[in-house]
């Protein structure tokens, strides 16, 4: 009841636009049923509107190119045979004169299909099963990108013990964490380089090497 509200947050940060947005939910096999469930009564809690309103969680998309892209990413899913637990192609009611897309959720996803492996950059949720701890590390290192994992658990030590093995360059455990002093930055195709911190700073400077050796004698 606590990690699937936290979960859709991550995936709906700035509505779906952002780089670290989870938006791969890895769940247990045998809970894909209550997860399903769950997930559907925290979309409902949704809105969907002009941020300007506190209420409203999901702006518009940024223009029309990236509005189409999210709904060519969902009809791409649904071809490939992915559930649509909730939301689905269009705008919400009420919302059809904007970019505005419906939060959208998917499970019975495989991590070979596009919408488990391309970033749609939309509000756009995919729910991956696994049996073993040792299956959900490996769903969740298979990718090409590693910037920002989520990882919840009612046991710390087991949280961070699955933490360890991810290959991200950020991993938030039990919550959304944000941390000023400790580096930003991603692995494999999410870049090269990190932001906060002293590992920030040394972005800025460029090394100088003084090579000599001991005094010469006339």
């Amino acid at each position: 009841t606590k990690a699937i509200p936290l979960a859709v947050s991550a995936g709906f940060i700035n509505s779906g636009q952002a780089c670290l947005a989870g938006t791969r939910l890895i769940v247990p096999e045998s809970r894909l049923e209550e997860v399903k469930r769950l997930i559907k009564t925290a979309i409902d809690a949704v809105k969907v509107g002009n941020l300007s309103d506190k209420t409203s969680l999901i702006g518009p998309m940024v223009n029309q190119k990236q509005f189409d892209t999210v709904q060519r990413y969902i009809r791409q899913a649904i071809e490939a045979g992915a559930e649509l637990v909730a939301g689905g192609e269009g705008s919400p009611e009420g919302l059809e004169g904007g970019y505005f897309v419906k939060p959208t959720v998917f499970a019975n996803v495989t991590n070979d299909m596009a919408i488990a492996r391309e970033e749609v950059f939309g509000p756009v949720l995919v729910i991956l099963t696994y049996k073993t701890e040792e299956e959900a590390v490996e769903i969740a290192n298979d990718t090409s990108y590693g910037l920002q994992a989520f990882v919840s658990s009612g046991s710390l030590e087991r949280a961070n013990r699955v933490a360890e093995q991810i290959v991200a360059g950020r991993i938030s455990v039990n919550g959304l964490h944000d941390e000023p002093k400790a580096p930003f930055g991603g692995f494999k195709q999410s870049g090269i380089g990190r932001e906060h911190g002293i590992f920030g700073i040394e972005e800025y400077l460029e090394p100088k090497a003084i090579i000599g050796h001991d005094a010469l004698l006339v």
